[in-house]
């Protein structure tokens, strides 16, 4: 009879370090995948940002768009010493709630911080997306005779942005680089955990691709 009672018993144990494994083996397996997840989204955002090393320049470009950080992030540089020139593009948009331009807004803003007037320039074409941006900024800086330029936009916009920027100013003489904004809520670690941070850069891949196949 214990040759009868030992085989029920072994059999129970062998069930019991079998479940036991497999949740091991589906608890190791969701780590591994989970952590994969996260290292690749990490690295969709990474991708999206790009940065130059920051020196002297003869004129700040602010694009339009995004929120007030653009233009705090340009009156950071303006005060690091960068460049004494801010350049504003002209969207034909006007103030929420209010009869003038963006644009003068933009402007009496950085009055109000300390930019002169002279020191202020913005494009003369309306534009309408950042292709047309940068064909007006390079107008204006060739007018100006002005060889260099920072360009500040938002951290998921600095890939594309750039792109065009070198795409349009290739034989133009004129060196660009680029800004993202600092201490932008866009980052690569945390964008994932935004609603806003999935809108943009699932929009910016699609415009980025629209771009490239242009």
């Amino acid at each position: 009879m214990s040759g009868f009672e030992e085989q029920p018993k072994k059999s129970c144990l062998f069930s019991c370090l079998s479940f036991i494994g497999g949740t091991i083996g589906l608890l190791i397996f969701a780590i591994v995948f989970f952590f994969g997840l996260f290292l690749a989204l990490r690295a969709a955002g990474a991708y999206l940002i790009v940065a130059s090393n920051l020196e002297s320049a003869n004129a700040i470009v602010v694009l339009s768009g995004g929120d007030e950080s653009r233009m705090q992030e340009a009156l950071r540089l303006y005060n690091e010493g960068y460049s004494k020139l801010i350049i504003l593009t002209e969207t034909g948009n006007y103030a929420e709630g209010y009869s003038h331009l963006h644009s003068f807004d933009m402007r009496i803003q950085l009055l109000n911080n300390g930019v002169p007037s002279g020191n202020i320039l913005i494009t003369d074409r309306v534009v309408d997306n950042t292709q047309e941006e940068v064909q007006a900024v390079k107008t204006l800086l060739t007018n100006r005779h002005l060889e260099s330029c920072i360009v500040v936009t938002d951290p998921y916009h600095t890939r594309r942005a750039f792109k065009i920027f070198s795409d349009v100013f290739t034989d133009s003489g004129i060196k660009v680089s680029i800004q993202p904004v600092r201490g932008h809520w866009y980052n690569s670690r945390t964008w994932f955990l935004k609603l806003d941070g999935w809108r943009f850069t699932v929009l910016e891949y699609l415009k980025l691709m629209a771009y490239q196949l242009d």
